[in-house]
């Protein structure tokens, strides 16, 4: 049994319920274990604290790398966010001994230090290391044959390219292989890999129109696609492309009625989970239209 350290976040365990309920769901079916602390801390967008204090902002990140060297274990995140940053500081401290150096140093206060031996996963990055479409698809025992999925990759999976190395910056396909693995249909559409803008808009350093715009242009090429659902990676991008559903629909009337899923949950249908079991019946968006299209209702 593999096993990895649960690093949760601040939006899934809170505004995505029903994605962490899932992620617990499919991780049992596989027998992966799943370690837990409490005393993590934000991962501290580059954005915020390190805007302020660089040097600071960056040990904030990393005392959640030293607490998973503690472990021993493989730091594995929720949201793509956190896995970009956290990546981010293990690049930039593995890569500058001296930047490592003065973080240690503020390390050393609380107690920690940063060794260099930690490594940072995501579900999907998991998913695939560990199994690959070749095993997911192995194991799909309900494969979920004439559902079309637009794939939304997000940034912070696979960009910048040398901090998590995860993808092709230019050209990502690691997702449309997932999605493919489970019997969907992997739907290619102009923006699947633009930028939400979702964790600026929680954090409200882009305005709500600017972040609106962006859902908007997304959503409407999903639909032009013709996709039953979007498949995404990351809980801000649920969240952004969910409540700008909503939000549309109240500012312009636009009726899009588009599921926003994320690719767990899929590989969660995959093996036979029900809707319950998923916590697709928490979900801002009815999940109904894509259950009723595979015969799951």
């Amino acid at each position: 049994m593999s096993e990895y350290l649960l690093y949760p976040g601040c939006v899934a365990s809170v505004r995505e319920l029903g994605y962490e309920m899932s992620m617990r769901a499919v991780f049992k079916r596989l027998d992966i274990g799943l370690r837990q602390r409490d005393d993590f801390n934000c991962c501290m967008p580059a954005c915020l604290v390190h805007s302020v204090d660089y040097t600071r902002g960056l040990a904030l990140t990393s005392r959640n790398l030293a607490i998973a060297e503690e472990e021993d274990l493989p730091l594995m995140t929720l949201c793509s966010s956190c896995f970009g940053n956290l990546s981010r500081a293990k690049y930039l401290l593995d890569s500058n001994d001296d930047l490592r150096r003065d973080v240690n140093r503020l390390l050393g206060e609380v107690g920690r230090e940063y060794r260099g031996k930690a490594r940072v996963e995501h579900v999907v990055t998991t998913l695939y290391k560990d199994y690959g479409p070749k095993g997911v698809k192995e194991m799909s025992a309900k494969p979920l044959k004439g559902l079309r999925a637009a794939p939304f990759y997000g940034c912070h999976l696979f960009l910048p390219q040398r901090y998590s190395g995860f993808d092709d910056a230019d050209f990502p396909q690691k997702l449309d292989r997932l999605i493919e693995a489970t019997g969907a249909e992997s739907v290619d559409y102009h923006e699947k890999t633009s930028c939400c803008i979702g964790c600026g808009s929680f954090f409200g350093e882009v305005s709500e129109e600017a972040g609106l715009k962006l859902a908007e242009n997304i959503l409407d090429d999903v639909k032009a696609s013709g996709a039953d659902a979007v498949v995404a990676t990351c809980p801000f991008c649920m969240m952004q492309l969910e409540v700008g559903q909503i939000k549309l629909r109240e500012a312009k009337g636009k009726e899009y009625g588009i599921p926003v899923i994320h690719y767990v949950d899929a590989f969660g249908l995959s093996l036979g989970a029900d809707s319950a079991e998923l916590g697709l019946d928490v979900r801002r968006i009815s999940v109904s239209p894509l259950l009723e299209k595979l015969g799951r209702n």
